[in-house]
């Protein structure tokens, strides 16, 4: 961790890294022959997940903790799996992390998360989401949410239409994401 601060936790990944992945996203969508929506938009969509995927590694690996993630999949969606899995008491926890744009974070507050994923494959939700930001390498961690209280803020969630990604989304406070919360998470995490 590059630094903690009342407000959140950061790391920052070297631009020889993001370079690594956009050449890693560009081969990915030839591999999957990703024709569709905007394919810049999806490119930088890869991207920016990676990178906050490294940004966590690494806040992982300072601590010690013990974990396996799915690194730059390559494949369909379905055999993804989940972003970090990590060992609370012996049991294997899946973690999400739910990146949002800097006007959700500062402006709307709030997060949006995937209808479709919300009604269809709650099976597939992740122990605990973390929401984050990044911007030119630099991720900083908000806070968590259990899938528990995830699931329940999102029943009573405002359903919108985003033209840019083309799908709907369930909109939820940020402030329901608590860095108490992420602390405590990183804490219970067995360690190396």
């Amino acid at each position: 961790m590059n630094s903690t601060q009342n407000t959140h936790l950061e790391h920052t990944v070297p631009p020889d890294l993001i370079q690594v992945f956009q050449s890693q996203a560009r081969q990915k969508m030839q591999a999957e022959k990703w024709h569709g929506r905007n394919t810049q938009v999806k490119l930088n969509n890869f991207v920016h997940c990676w990178i906050t995927e490294e940004a966590f590694k690494q806040i992982l690996i300072q601590h010690n903790i013990w974990f396996r993630y799915r690194g730059l999949y390559f494949g369909d969606a379905q055999g993804a799996g989940a972003d970090f899995i990590v060992k609370i008491n012996g049991i294997e926890t899946s973690i999400g992390l739910r990146s949002i744009a800097p006007e959700s974070i500062e402006k709307w507050k709030t997060v949006a998360y995937p209808d479709d994923r919300f009604r269809l494959e709650k099976e597939k939700i992740a122990d605990y989401h973390i929401v984050c930001n990044h911007k030119d390498g630099h991720t900083k961690f908000f806070g968590c949410i259990s899938k528990e209280d995830l699931l329940a803020a999102l029943d009573k969630s405002e359903r919108k239409y985003s033209k840019t990604n083309q799908e709907y989304f369930r909109i939820i406070p940020l402030e329901q994401f608590t860095l108490n919360a992420l602390r405590e998470l990183l804490e219970k995490m067995e360690r190396v």
